[in-house]
């Protein structure tokens, strides 16, 4: 490249260009037909080389069929004089065989003389640095579908058009039994099939959350019903991804242009309520808006507006109603539950779920909540005074402890009525306990130290896992009326309720049971031995006055119906049935073992097998006394504590210690045991919970004895749990670095997305263990709510290879990997 008095060379600019872009860049001699592409144009498309003869058709066979035409169309232009450049937006197929869109702009360059074609030089810019497109799915996002609507609408293409909005149905279930990471993969996944799957005059758009649209010329209900029938045959059979199956449904609002005015203004809103409506009615249909759905909404204003009123008028129209809570062994009534109800001056008496989200997604639940929550305390602190043991109830919403203010307000409530915090109980769904929320984590952890107790409501219908549940930091867990509804038509909800009570009581944690109905149903689940029961057996949720008629005059009015056998309350009665006990020990995450009276170990699951490494159940049962040292650390033999121990959970029911196991080969073993009495085939067992400690107890030594030397340095230091990618150090610079507080430190928080902990820890050992033995990159780091770009090296820490150490500063070094 020369200029006057300026020249810089060619094959400079080039490499400089390519190294320094994001964006992939091709050059091309046209007087051979042989294009030079960007390394990382390469690396992410299926092309032979970085030299390409004849790129043009190589790269249009990758692009997706309904852009082809396109494309070629604008190459021609050029070729024939008619164009010196080229503009176009399409989709392409990468390495991974899902589809992208791109923007591709690009000059020709011709002879002065005969103007034949001479080179090519153009830009293809990366997916991430367009902002109309969803960087999840790498489709089109909601903000093009508007601009495209606008412009077919003001050029009248839309009279014949229709549109649907899909929506993943129950996607929750996905996010919560996996991750959130893998619910992005089922979201892409999804989104490049149906990409396939529609006919090549159907556009497909990226909305909010689990929704997806899709646009059609062809807006004819058979046309629109024809591409949903197609989508639900995808969703029909299983799928998989990262070696896991998924299954999911979904439901369309379907609208026609033609079917409605306003399209500006109309069309989405119309969309959203078809599909609604068809949630509503089941889930996996298509529902086509009618303007008659247009009745709801203005009924749902009507109450909005009802509800608003009520508060400006001291509350007028809500009024509690509870419904009891009773101890499952005796049938004393020892509590309650309190429910909102609402009457309406429009629509009379409102079901909940006609005003609690309207509530909830107007921001009203907060002073409604207040005002619920101290009603329930005063009510529950009259109580109290004829039943001291009486213990409250109350649904808690996710706005309400995303107040910073809520535990402050409980613990005023609970001061005016002069309540101990303990005989409150504050219900929530379980999808609160694996939220990523900070702030919810926040509130959970002051509403805890105020003594308050925390209850997980409706468990089992939100996909927990039983090997998750001791994870949440809870005391009570209310299963769903669900499981007890088909306690009989199915055997697996009777096992599924034993086998959580079983758990729980392992945990420390107690158990209600919901919606009982029948004396039946109550002396079943009572000999299952859970804490609590609740339901239509003892009473539909009553006003106050007839509350007290019923329950606090008389608490012990249901003990007739209850179980007359006296049975510990540690005995946990269990089936007869032996498979099903095997299968409920192996659902247990922790080692697990069965004595008798003989002090045999009867029986263990595959937890403890792979605990010792070892091969089978029958090598675990045959060597278990090898698994102990003789002695254990205080001097006693091994054989002599363990009978001790046994004999003590035979007789009170429940003991917690630790124990020092052991491999067959001798590595010790430090655990913490858990022996808990049982009941089966009429007689008494003792069941044994084996955690290992090794873990633990090596992150413990290693923050006490190793991670205070780097308190001193004037270097952000954090040292990682290579298995557990969790943070276990960060020192007082790497805190006052990014504005945390205190450590364990959620790295993820400061990370600009996609970037995760995981993925740095992930980089920095695979670069470690192919020999290097420090590792730098650069990424940003979000401090104080802006991108900072920083310096990061990573090294195993000398004497500890599950850990690596990272730190962090702002030099200006050339790192080896920018991120």
């Amino acid at each position: 490249m020369k200029l006057d008095n300026f020249y810089v060379d060619d094959k400079m600019v080039s490499k400089a260009l390519m190294s320094s872009i994001d964006d992939y860049i091709y050059l091309g001699d046209l007087t051979t037909n042989v294009f030079f592409v960007s390394q990382n144009m390469y690396d992410d498309f299926d092309l032979p080389g970085r030299l390409v003869e004849d790129l043009v058709n190589v790269w249009g066979r990758l692009i997706h069929e309904k852009d082809k035409e396109r494309y070629f169309k604008s190459i021609d232009d050029m070729l024939a004089g008619k164009a010196d450049s080229h503009n176009e937006e399409y989709q392409i197929r990468n390495r991974k065989g899902q589809y992208v869109w791109v923007h591709c702009k690009g000059c020709l360059y011709r002879d002065p003389q005969t103007q034949a074609p001479l080179s090519f030089i153009g830009i293809v810019k990366k997916p991430s640095s367009l902002g109309k497109v969803d960087s999840i799915t790498g489709l089109l996002a909601h903000e093009t579908f508007q601009e495209t609507l606008q412009n077919l609408s003001a050029d009248g293409m839309l009279d014949n058009a229709g549109f649907m909005i899909l929506g993943i149905d129950n996607f929750t279930k996905i996010n919560t039994l996996k991750t959130h990471h893998f619910g992005d993969i089922v979201l892409r996944n999804t989104a490049q099939d149906l990409t396939g799957l529609l006919p090549e005059s159907v556009q497909l758009y990226r909305f909010d959350g689990d929704q997806f649209a899709i646009f059609t010329p062809d807006g004819t209900r058979c046309s629109l019903r024809a591409i949903y029938e197609t989508i639900q045959a995808y969703t029909s059979h299983s799928h998989s991804a990262e070696g896991q199956t998924y299954d999911f449904t979904m439901s369309a609002g379907a609208v026609r242009f033609a079917d409605i005015s306003d399209i500006d203004e109309k069309a989405e809103k119309c969309a959203a309520i078809a599909l609604k409506e068809a949630k509503a009615n089941g889930k996996n249909q298509c529902v086509f808006f009618e303007e008659s759905m247009l009745d709801y909404k203005v009924r749902e204003q009507a109450i909005l507006q009802d509800l608003q009123e009520s508060i400006a008028d001291n509350y007028a129209g809500y009024h509690l109603v509870y419904q009891p809570i009773a101890d499952a062994a005796t049938l004393r009534i020892i509590g309650a539950e309190a429910l909102l109800r609402y009457q309406s001056k429009t629509y009379g008496a409102l079901y909940p779920d006609e005003f609690i989200h309207l509530l909830e997604n107007s921001g009203l639940i907060l002073p409604v909540g207040r005002w619920v929550l101290s009603e329930a305390i005063k009510m529950c602190a009259k109580w109290r005074q004829r039943i001291p043991e009486f213990v409250m109830s109350v649904n808690v919403s996710c706005l309400q402890l995303k107040d910073d203010d809520f535990p402050h307000i409980v613990e005023t409530e609970l001061e005016k009525a002069h309540l101990p915090a303990d005989s409150l109980i504050l219900e929530m769904t379980e999808s609160y306990f694996v939220s990523d929320s900070d702030i919810i984590a926040d509130a959970l952890s002051k509403l805890r130290k105020l003594g308050c107790n925390i209850a997980m409501d409706d468990f089992g219908t939100g996909y927990s896992s039983l090997g998750r549940l001791t994870n949440f930091n809870i005391d009570i867990v209310k299963i769903d009326r669900l499981f007890v509804q088909q306690l009989y038509a199915n055997h697996f909800n009777q096992s599924f309720i034993e086998a959580v009570i079983r758990l729980c009581h392992s945990a420390g944690m107690k158990v209600c049971v919901e919606g009982v109905e029948t004396c039946e149903e109550q002396q079943s689940i009572s000999s299952l031995y859970s804490d609590t029961l609740q339901g239509y057996f003892f009473s539909k949720p009553i006003p106050p006055q007839s509350f007290e008629e019923n329950f606090i005059a008389q608490p012990d009015c249901m003990g007739k119906y209850a179980i007359k056998e006296e049975l510990p309350p540690y005995c946990i009665k269990m089936s007869s049935n032996k498979d099903l006990l095997l299968m409920m020990m192996d659902a247990v995450p922790l080692g697990f073992n069965l004595w008798n009276h003989n002090y045999q170990n009867v029986e263990c699951n595959h937890a403890a097998v792979k605990m010792f490494d070892l091969l089978s159940e029958e090598e675990y049962l045959d060597h278990f006394y090898d698994l102990s040292p003789e002695y254990q650390p205080d001097g006693t033999p091994s054989m002599q504590k363990a009978k001790e121990y046994i004999s003590k959970a035979f007789e009170k029911g429940s003991c917690v210690f630790y124990w020092q196991h052991q491999k067959l080969n001798g590595e010790p073993m430090p655990c913490e045991v858990t022996l808990v009495r049982i009941r089966y085939k009429n007689e008494y067992l003792v069941a044994g919970y084996t955690r290992d400690l090794r873990r633990q107890l090596r992150i413990e030594a290693l923050c006490d004895s190793k991670c205070h030397v780097y308190d001193p340095l004037p270097e952000a230091v954090m040292i990682f749990d290579i298995a557990k990618h969790a943070c276990v150090y960060a020192n007082p610079f790497m805190l006052e670095f990014v504005d945390a507080k205190a450590y364990p430190l959620q790295l993820d928080q400061f990370l600009m997305p996609p970037l995760s902990m995981k993925e740095l820890i992930d980089l920095s050992c695979h670069q470690l263990n192919i020999g290097k033995r420090i590792f730098t990159f650069e990424f940003n780091l979000l401090i104080k709510g802006k991108p900072t770009p920083v310096l990061a090296s990573s090294t195993y820490l000398s004497d500890h290879h599950n850990y690596l150490m990272i730190t962090l500063n702002r030099t200006e070094l050339k790192p080896e990997v920018s991120l």
